[in-house]
């Protein structure tokens, strides 16, 4: 192996979290995960493979079972392998879709034998990692008032009088003169997930099956008003399937077909997070109540900020519901007979995403109040007129995915030579079912020619080429498919008679090297940016002297046509792997570097006399990145059934 890749133990992915992205970052060298948000059914981690090479998209290339399919939503319980393959050899078979690193998921098979039920529930708890502490009341005022002075030096009195610093700080009218802690208001102190699954494995030697059901459910943190007649609290609800049934027709032939998915259902506010925490950063806490006592709603004169309890418990809610089927058949065929080492495989997949958006919304009558009468009651001033009811609105949307996969594999030893080989055959037809324009509707589709062919002498020295030819639909009918060649080698010093002398403290010392090219036709910005489009008159044209005949309607070009094309990167990488304490202390360290050019950009600005109106695109960005990774690894047996095991992890990355 000479390529930079790693793995992931099964084991370490079992944990009560709803979302496997959560999982893995920090797990493996190279691998960066960023998770902007922590609210049930959309807590996804941005996943990265040594960091970000591109302007547009840099997220990895993700395979569950050999096709491209997101892994957020997979039961951990149901991986039996997960790998990370990070440069230009290791990712070489999957053309221009690895360009940005490629994640390997392998779900379980089953095994000849009795049959094996296992049963398992966890159940977690939810908290905040780190909040901000906002200032109470008496704390703003004060601090806003040396503010206000050390800004207004001609001013003599406060923005805040004393007199009522104090009453809000005796708290004896909190209505007229509040002081509330929003986030206290807002949230629990904890929130809780469970998951339960069964699984079963078994079969014979010709036929075998691997069955599994899985449930989790997870409540947010978030509170409720028991007063509202609908349940406005954060839930989230999945229920994950999987079925895997291998035959052996012959000896030689074998059928594996798979079908997989999950389904969820998820329930929040009528306004999003983003709006809710928004107003609880930004509202103070001395402008209102949660609430008056009569009932009536608070909220300040501006619409800028709203009350956020007031967006949390009285705006209605949204209810999601999604669905995945993933299913695949494989046909593999062992050529030995004819060809030692020969075997062809062949692989088709339907993939089928569905959501459904209920939204059931509305808007509260809001007060502020201005005082009190000489009998002591609250005098309200009105702010908002809401509705009277919830109303009602949907979306839908969806995906429909063909994939289509042949190969001819050859592996096969000599004495002390060892050749492998394969040639590979893929395309992907992806349709957007609920596509809101034409282009949109138009179905994204890559076919693909890959090769690869390895050598080994003696498992001493190593080497490997591997090529790509990809199209894509994105570029001009004669500029669709590009060539991406790679290589590797690789050097096994301690197969080497000189390196005895150390074998006893160094048991395994491998130097390994590969370059490459790597193509991106995800490049973002616009679709078929080849052709131009034609857009309005942009407030008409003005002809005559001095322009006096102005606002002649007419069309002028919308987006011009560009000669676009693959973004093209150029990878290097210099690894060693070593193994030492009589195999105890494994260490995988790698050096990289990448350039990455023809990055899809707007251009900047264009002088008025060019005559164009619309900023064209073009193949002009570039990025440069580099930097190492490494893990290191101890297991180390203690008596007959004790094993310490520690693993560390770094990676660091430059421009």
């Amino acid at each position: 192996m000479i390529g930079a890749q790693s793995s992931i133990r099964a084991e370490e992915l079992k944990q009560p979290v709803a979302n496997l992205t959560n999982l893995i970052a920090g797990r493996v060298a190279g691998m960066i995960g960023v998770q902007r948000s922590g609210e049930p059914g959309y807590d996804n981690a941005e996943i990265y493979i040594r960091g970000i090479s591109t302007f547009t998209n840099s997220s990895p290339l993700v395979l569950v079972d050999g096709v491209e399919r997101s892994f957020s939503n997979v039961d951990p319980e149901d991986i039996a392998s997960f790998s990370i393959l990070k440069d230009a050899s290791a990712t070489a078979v999957y053309g221009v879709r690895g360009a940005n690193g490629v994640i390997l998921i392998t779900t379980k098979q089953g095994k000849p034998g009795k049959v094996l039920i296992n049963a398992q529930y966890d159940q977690g708890i939810t908290q905040f990692t780190k909040i901000p502490k906002f200032a109470d009341g008496v704390t703003y005022m004060k601090m806003a008032n040396e503010a206000y002075l050390s800004s207004n030096p001609n001013e003599t009195l406060p923005k805040y009088s004393d007199e009522r610093i104090k009453l809000t700080q005796d708290g004896t009218d909190p209505e007229l003169y509040p002081n509330v802690d929003w986030i206290n208001t807002l949230f629990n102190k904890s929130g809780q997930n469970r998951r339960a699954r069964v699984n079963a494995n078994g079969g014979s030697e010709k036929a075998n099956y691997y069955l599994s059901v899985g449930y989790y459910d997870e409540s947010g943190m978030y509170k409720s008003d028991k007063l509202a007649d609908y349940d406005n609290s954060v839930k989230f609800t999945r229920y994950n399937f999987t079925s895997n049934l291998g035959l052996n027709l012959t000896p030689t032939t074998k059928v594996d077909f798979g079908a997989s998915g999950w389904i969820s259902n998820g329930n929040f506010p009528g306004n999003s997070a983003t709006s809710i925490w928004s107003s609880a950063y930004t509202l103070p806490p001395i402008l209102i109540p949660v609430k008056y006592s009569n009932g009536l709603h608070s909220q300040i004169r501006t619409a800028d900020v709203s009350n956020p309890y007031t967006l949390l418990t009285q705006t209605g809610y949204v209810s999601e519901f999604k669905s995945q089927l993933w299913s695949n058949i494989r046909l593999s065929q062992d050529l030995g007979f004819w060809v030692k080492g020969l075997n062809v495989t062949g692989m088709f997949s339907f993939d089928n995403y569905n959501s459904h958006t209920i939204s059931r919304t509305k808007t509260v009558d809001g007060y502020l109040a201005t005082g009190r009468d000489a009998d002591g009651n609250l005098q309200l001033e009105q702010t908002t007129i809401g509705t009277a009811y919830l109303g009602y609105n949907r979306s839908n949307g969806g995906t429909r995915q063909f994939y289509t996969e042949a190969a001819i594999n050859y592996s096969n030893k000599f004495g002390n030579h060892a050749v492998s080989g394969m040639v590979l055959f893929n395309q992907s037809d992806r349709e957007d079912a609920f596509a809101g324009d034409f282009i949109g509707s138009i179905p994204y589709r890559y076919m693909g020619l890959a090769g690869r062919a390895t050598y080994g002498y003696a498992d001493r020295y190593l080497a490997e080429v591997n090529f790509g030819y990809n199209g894509s639909e994105t570029f001009a009918p004669g500029a669709r498919f590009g060539f991406f060649p790679s290589y590797g080698v690789g050097w096994v010093m301690s197969e080497e008679n000189f390196f005895e002398p150390v074998k006893s403290a160094i048991q395994f010392f491998k130097l390994r090297f590969s370059y490459g090219l790597v193509g991106n036709s995800n490049i973002g910005g616009r679709r078929f940016a080849y052709i131009s489009t034609v857009g309005g008159g942009n407030g008409g044209y003005s002809y005559g002297a001095n322009g006096i005949d102005n606002n002649i309607g007419g069309l002028d070009i919308g987006d011009y046509a560009v000669d676009v094309t693959w973004e093209k990167a150029k990878k290097s990488n210099l690894g060693i792997e070593a193994r030492f304490w009589d195999n105890n202390i494994s260490l995988v360290a790698d050096l990289f570097n990448e350039r990455r050019t023809g990055i899809f950009r707007q251009r900047g600005d264009v002088p008025n006399y060019a005559g164009v109106r619309t900023l064209p695109w073009a193949n002009l960005g570039e990025i440069h990145n580099r930097g190492v990774d490494a893990t290191l690894e101890v297991n180390k047996k203690v008596g007959k059934d004790v094993m310490i095991g520690f693993r560390g992890n770094f990676t660091g990355t430059a421009p």
